[in-house]
């Protein structure tokens, strides 16, 4: 399911055409529940509609909420008065098919790695920042981020776990966008990336992230 979650994602971002094989009908539930639970909902239909031309679709009840959700999304961010920061990296459908939210965004600078970590430690990392986080990289070509400096702010990145951090998320990127090696900013650990998937998707052990994280 989690495989098929993610292709449903790269298929919404025009990272691929079509999934590996249909969704069963149970499974289409399943795919709309972890949409939701991660934030993507709106996103993901985008996706859920790209494959109507494949012959693939979910059970007619699934599909009515799930577009009566980016329906309520779209028009939301077409009503906002100021548009999400973080959407301008978005494609204008993508933009208004995601659901805002900027609580955990610093306002008037792009997100770096440093935040997407904070947000790891403190449980609310989902798919929305990943995808969020994706899409900046690239429209801003890994400009913001100082993994690669030398000296006091490299040291400090270091004691926060941020480089081994950064490691795991690009191979999350890997993963579930289909990111490729030379857009990122550092070597993927699959290691790392697992642990990072499998606490946000299955649930947060924050002591065992502080453990992991918090040493060097």
């Amino acid at each position: 399911m989690k495989q098929l979650f993610f292709e449903l994602i790269q298929v919404a971002t025009d990272r691929r055409e079509c999934l590996e094989r249909g969704p069963e009908p149970e499974e289409w539930q399943t795919l709309h529940e972890l949409a939701q639970r991660q934030a993507v909902a709106g996103i993901c239909y985008r996706g859920v509609e790209r494959l109507f031309e494949f012959g693939l679709r979910a059970p007619q009840d699934v599909s009515i909420d799930w577009m009566a959700e980016a329906e309520e999304m779209k028009e939301q961010n077409e009503q906002a008065k100021t548009p999400s920061y973080v959407a301008r990296y978005y494609d204008e459908e993508l933009c208004n098919l995601r659901q805002s939210s900027e609580d955990y965004y610093v306002l008037n600078r792009p997100m770096t790695i440093e935040d997407v970590y904070r947000l790891f430690l403190e449980q609310r990392l989902n798919m929305r920042v990943v995808i969020d986080y994706y899409f900046l990289l690239l429209k801003t070509e890994r400009r913001y981020e100082t993994l690669k400096t030398s000296g006091f702010p490299y040291v400090l990145l270091r004691y926060f776990g941020v480089r081994r951090f950064a490691r795991g998320m690009m191979w999350v990127l890997q993963e579930v966008m289909g990111m490729e090696r030379s857009q990122m900013l550092c070597k993927p650990s699959g290691r790392e990336g697992r642990f990072i998937l499998q606490e946000m998707l299955d649930g947060h052990q924050k002591l065992e992230m502080l453990k992991r994280y918090q040493r060097l």
